[in-house]
């Protein structure tokens, strides 16, 4: 992320050097293709970037083009979004364009901003825009202009974020830099708080360039690595939509008993907001009481049981999740961060992982693979089906079943990692990126420290890449010792499903935890009855609650 703007010619020309001829040019586009479409802008943008052209008109090109290309990155993060790591060569590579898509109209808009300050240094240099502020005060025009540049440059980056966190991976020290030093440039020119127009982000609502600054703030302090990518896209449309809420300090509130905790930011900086201020000339504060105001009405009506779509949450947006994410980004945003529920300590050495729900069974049954106990009447019926219509195919059912068995008992399920912290609840895990299973939040997991004699059950809280490429985990693990059994759920009716893989965990009274039973994603429903074999008896339970949900599992409480 390198935004030291090149020089600009007029060797190589893009398609188009106007507005008009731009909007002509977008007809040719298959916007519905987002791979040939990201190619294509990709190409203009670089030449355009490097095409010597009057600020207004590249800014006008600009503009045309924002729309349709933000429609194509969003149909490109579908191809990488919450998918486990390392990506497939395909999802790499729609991350790889997505990101570099950004980089350009950043740029582009960041071109168009840096000409406004043409004195010793243009936007980064502290004469040049204290110069720069006189002349906006002195000429409404020049200070709208200026304030819509600062807005749109800090608004893309803003998207940039979301795509990065999308891709599994958090903006670096480069991005930070210079997000602050455009903020500045924007606060120093006297325009931060400007309002301007900006229908594709904001509809018929004003905002400014402080709410688009504030909005990558919101979004880096809510943790979003994370957040399911469902959870991610609800978080980011909130923090777009309440980031004009946020005001902009340049002291520490005096009286903190009727406010919330304010996010610092140091300008000077390359780091993200945080909740600790530090010495530091760029101190800023940005202050979110009347976001915790917003954020309390509607965890309030939503226990009344209002619908999320009827509190500006978002059509896609559903209870208990919302009530859960909002409770969680209150934490996070306005009462100074989310505390560690236990103490980690450093850790070293080596570490066993096993990845995935099947996987995990296979393990913990000493490496044998899955046998239904029984046919139920909907497998036999089904059976006699394909008698009647092919003939005898049991010839070809057990070769395909000694193949299964046979990838089954060569499964290479435990990967090697290394062991970074720990706590009573959980590990923070590194490793090559591609040396191992592929790893994303929510998958279930056993884990074995070399401490340890048994494996522990747990699931992936977060998963990052580095830049180093390697990986870092973080995973929660369930007290207890997990026995590996088969369950089969009872539908009313007395019907029964198809025996399953699943897990039961014993009571801890001294940690206050249920005894529970770990299950296949989608299988929890209230008062669910299921049937569980244990050895060779067979028990019948009632399922109450779920205490963990993640993308193959769910961990449920139950009664007899």
């Amino acid at each position: 992320m390198n935004f030291d703007l090149p020089a600009t010619g007029t060797e190589k020309s893009p398609a188009f050097l106007n507005a008009i001829a731009c909007q002509e040019w977008l007809g040719s586009v298959p916007q519905a293709n987002a791979v040939q479409a990201q190619a294509m802008f990709l190409r203009q943008l670089n030449l355009l970037h490097r095409f010597a052209l009057p600020p207004a008109e590249r800014f006008a090109i600009l503009e045309i083009l924002r729309g349709p290309v933000c429609d194509v990155q969003d149909d490109a993060a579908k191809r990488f979004a919450g998918k486990p790591l390392p990506f497939a060569p395909p999802e790499q590579a729609a991350l790889e364009s997505t990101l570099s898509l950004w980089h350009l109209l950043a740029s582009g808009y960041l071109r168009c901003f840096d000409a406004l300050c043409p004195e010793d240094g243009g936007f980064t240099s502290v004469p040049a825009l204290k110069a720069h502020h006189k002349r906006c005060a002195g000429n409404a025009a020049m200070a709208a202009r200026t304030a819509l540049l600062a807005q749109r440059t800090l608004s893309v980056f803003a998207d940039w974020q979301v795509d990065l966190c999308r891709g599994q991976q958090l903006p670096d020290a480069i991005y930070w830099r210079m997000l602050h030093r455009i903020f500045f440039a924007a606060e120093a020119s006297g325009i931060a708080t400007s309002s301007v127009n900006d229908p594709l982000r904001h509809g018929g609502t004003t905002t400014s360039a402080l709410a688009a600054y504030a909005e990558s703030s919101l979004l880096s302090t809510a943790s979003p690595y994370e957040l399911a990518a469902r959870h991610l896209a609800w978080v980011a449309r909130w923090a777009r939509r309440w980031s004009s809420k946020l005001a902009l300090l340049k002291a520490p509130p005096e009286d903190i008993r009727n406010r919330a905790v304010p996010l610092w930011v140091d300008l000077e900086s390359n780091h993200a907001a945080g909740y600790v201020p530090q010495s530091s000339g760029g101190s800023r504060w940005l202050e979110t009481t009347e976001l915790r105001k917003s954020l309390l009405a509607r965890i309030a009506l939503l226990e009344q049981g209002r619908a999320p779509a009827d509190l500006q949450l978002g059509d896609d947006v559903t209870q208990p999740a919302a009530g859960q994410l909002l409770q969680r980004v209150l934490q996070r945003w306005c009462k100074g961060g989310a505390s560690r529920r236990e103490v980690r300590y450093p850790a070293s050495g080596g570490c066993r992982v096993v990845t995935g729900f099947e996987a995990v069974h296979s393990q913990l049954s000493d490496g044998q693979s899955f046998r239904s106990p029984s046919r139920d009447d909907a497998t036999l019926r089904r059976e006699r089906e394909e008698f009647e219509t092919f003939g005898d195919r049991s010839h070809r059912a057990a070769d395909a079943g000694k193949e299964a068995d046979s990838r089954v008992e060569h499964w290479e399920v435990m990967e090697d990692w290394s062991l970074l912290n720990e706590s009573a609840g959980g590990l923070h895990l590194k490793r090559p990126i591609k040396e191992g299973a592929r790893v994303g939040a929510g998958l279930l997991v056993a884990v074995k420290t070399r401490d340890s004699q048994r494996f522990t059950l747990g699931n992936v809280r977060w998963a990052l890449r580095e830049e180093s490429d390697s990986l870092t985990a973080g995973m929660q693990l369930f007290p207890g010792e997990p026995r590996p059994v088969t369950i089969r759920i009872v539908e009313s009716g007395e019907q029964r499903g198809a025996w399953r893989q699943g897990f039961l965990l014993p009571a801890i009274e001294a940690l206050g935890e249920p005894a529970s039973v770990v299950l296949p994603a989608g299988s929890f429903r209230l008062d669910r009855s299921i049937e569980v074999i244990v050895g060779a008896q067979t028990k019948g339970l009632k399922l109450r609650r779920v205490l963990d949900r993640g993308i193959d599992f769910e961990r449920c409480d139950f009664h007899d």
